[in-house]
């Protein structure tokens, strides 16, 4: 079990390539370096003033003015990532190039250009890099890096669901279902094109969508973007985490989960989903079964189709026995107990979509000999 570990541990943590140079990120899509030295200094200048949105397993993350400053925890999680030539230091958080690889970036001067620039501005489905450096929190501490992103006022799906939920007039979850779906659609066509070039999120989960508008969401947190035939995919920890083998599934799938997840959230009373969603008769549900049948298959372009085949304002049927698999609904037996406790248990069971490697970092005596060591790189 101690080798396994940590051999597990070694593949999670090999780098992600992302098929171009470090310079050819910074030509591609950099600004000058005099205006990002300005908003560098600006932002280091009003540290005082930065406000903490929380610290998670990766870092801490704060919020000033328009940008989201996000620092990292290199103890926790080491980068996998080699840094440009021209730092100082070996690594870089694999979040910045992946961010500049999909998001791109955008000038730092945008903002103060244009007073309505955050409500006008489009990200194609990914948050842009407005700087990323390194700098040291006080003149005793270490460099850090740091990632700066526009702040994405509408904040994560459970933001938004959390919102809805205090609705003086909540709508029911067939109302609120028929609202978000073209906007769920849209984003699995975001998952999609991000999966043809190559690549998989590995980290879809409600806190990772961001809310631009109502017809807008983003993916966000590019930190575990790897590609699709990344070590960590075939790794102890991944199936010992039950993810689906082709990790373009594993994202279709959870990325359902995670919006099923923002309409039960949304629900004031959450009883009337939670039945319906075990029952499998209505649309939604209905969704849901028919992906996890087929689960090791799909794709977020499929799961796109079914969603649209599967409308909101389609009837409920009832019986699907015939459609799909009684061993993918296996969940479904708790529609039997009457106690609405049991009933909550199950659907938050299964729209679980957290990831761990906790197991794999206790046998690997990581406590005692830290993590595997990485492949070196250029300083």
């Amino acid at each position: 079990m101690f080798f396994v570990s940590r051999e597990a541990l070694r593949q999670k943590y090999v780098a992600t390539s992302f098929n171009s140079t470090a310079q050819y990120l910074h030509t591609r899509f950099w600004k000058p370096d005099n205006q990002d030295l300005r908003f560098q200094t600006e932002l280091l200048a009003n540290r005082h003033d930065w406000k903490s949105l929380g610290q998670g397993w990766e870092g801490k993350v704060f919020v000033y003015r328009d940008s989201v400053i996000k620092t990292y925890d290199t103890v926790r999680s080491p980068f996998r990532n080699c840094a440009p030539a021209n730092y100082s230091i070996a690594r870089w958080p694999t979040e910045i190039p992946a961010s500049l690889h999909f998001g791109g970036s955008i000038s730092s001067n945008a903002s103060r250009d244009d007073d309505d620039w955050a409500a006008k501005a489009n990200y194609e489905g990914f948050l842009p890099v407005k700087a990323y450096f390194m700098a040291s929190a006080s003149p005793d501490s270490p460099e850090e890096w740091h990632l700066v992103t526009p702040l994405v006022k509408g904040g994560s799906l459970l933001t938004l669901a959390s919102k809805l939920s205090m609705d003086p007039q909540p709508k029911s979850y067939r109302e609120m279902d028929a609202m978000y779906r073209p906007t769920f659609n849209h984003l699995l066509e975001n998952l999609s094109m991000f999966h043809k070039s190559g690549y998989c999120h590995d980290d879809v989960k409600p806190s990772n969508i961001f809310v631009q508008s109502e017809s807008q969401w983003l993916l966000g947190d590019l930190g575990n973007v790897r590609e699709i035939y990344h070590p960590y995919h075939s790794s102890r920890i991944w199936r010992d985490s039950k993810q689906i083998a082709d990790c373009r599934a594993n994202d279709a799938v959870r990325a359902l989960l995670s919006y099923l997840k923002f309409i039960q959230v949304s629900m004031p009373n959450q009883d009337a989903f939670n039945a319906a969603l075990l029952e499998g008769r209505q649309s939604l549900s209905r969704l849901l079964w028919w992906t996890l049948a087929d689960a090791p298959r799909m794709s977020a372009e499929e799961l796109r189709r079914r969603s649209m085949i599967e409308y909101p304002e389609a009837m409920p049927e009832q019986d699907i026995r015939n459609r799909y698999p009684l061993s993918s609904r296996a969940y479904a037996l708790a529609r039997f107990f009457s106690d609405r406790g049991v009933t909550k248990l199950a659907v938050d069971y299964m729209l679980w979509t957290t990831l761990t490697e906790a197991r794999a970092r206790l046998w690997g005596f990581v406590w005692l000999f830290d993590l595997p060591a990485m492949q070196s790189c250029r300083v």
